[in-house]
């Protein structure tokens, strides 16, 4: 795995990172979910890391933009995010006006979706704000490299409606996180494969359309590298074309447990 950032924090309880699931984002040891703490997803889509967090934690709390985009989770099948786990809500609410009160959660997860919202830094700040003081939250956003691709290869590609409306370096990712107040603590490149199959699958979809057989090998590959048992071929893969081409970046941080230049005190 690529690690980007060099841990400045080290909050208690925190493990060191371990190999995780080829298409799980967030290491949930690493932000430190456990039983006791509440959790909050926003832009939880079909809720994959919702119910990963629910097993671990007393409430997780799965919200969305759009009721459309909670049906999955909330009416899918039998292995949808809410089979299971009575521990999981869903709600309709906007990253930008989130409807809870300040220092409301111990734990957020939020993936995939700053590059989709009008205001990302509003976001960001919201996000700081329902978050407790002491509580950790876990981000992610595509990787630059990987959208100026697909920026070239696809025409239109950040004018599509609900699509990608900017592009985040590590750098510019983490230093939104400072400006909302919040100290990031690690930092990860992630799913290089899932890179390659979009690359591709960019590549073989452009008119005139010569390769559906390829297409569809393209769609059989990628449903391996997401099979069960756990392949330690696609693992090792991943790892080494994350120091390459990754899809997303992966940042961890911290709510100061009290503002900045403002010295802790003590109870009487």
């Amino acid at each position: 795995m690529a690690s980007f950032l060099t841990p400045a924090i080290e909050p208690d309880g925190c493990t060191p990172y371990q190999a995780l699931r080829r298409w799980q984002t967030v290491d949930m040891n690493l932000l430190g979910v456990r039983e006791g703490l509440s959790t909050l997803d926003v832009g939880c889509g079909e809720g994959y890391l919702l119910r990963k967090a629910a097993h671990r934690t007393s409430l997780a709390l799965g919200v969305d933009v759009a009721e459309s985009r909670l049906r999955p989770s909330r009416d899918g099948p039998a292995g949808s995010c809410r089979s299971g786990c009575p521990s999981i809500e869903l709600a309709v609410a906007d990253g930008q006006r989130l409807p809870f009160a300040d220092a409301s959660f111990d734990r957020i997860i939020c993936t995939e979706t700053l590059e989709h919202v009008a205001d990302a830094q509003l976001v960001l700040r919201e996000l700081a704000r329902v978050l407790r003081p002491g509580g950790r939250l876990a981000i992610s956003v595509p990787h630059f490299l990987c959208e100026a691709i697909l920026y070239r290869l696809i025409r239109g590609y950040m004018e599509f409606a609900g699509g990608h409306r900017r592009i985040f370096t590590p750098r510019t990712l983490t230093r939104a996180l400072a400006q909302a107040g919040l100290q990031p603590y690690a930092g990860y490149l992630r799913d290089s494969l899932e890179a390659t199959y979009w690359i591709l699958l960019s590549l073989l979809s452009r008119p005139p359309r010569r390769f559906d057989g390829l297409l569809a090998a393209l769609e059989r590959w990628r449903a391996q590298t997401r099979a069960e048992p756990y392949s330690r071929f696609y693992h090792a893969a991943d790892q080494l074309g994350n120091r390459l081409l990754p899809k997303s970046v992966v940042v961890y941080a911290l709510k100061p447990a009290c503002p900045a230049g403002r010295p802790a005190t003590l109870p009487s």
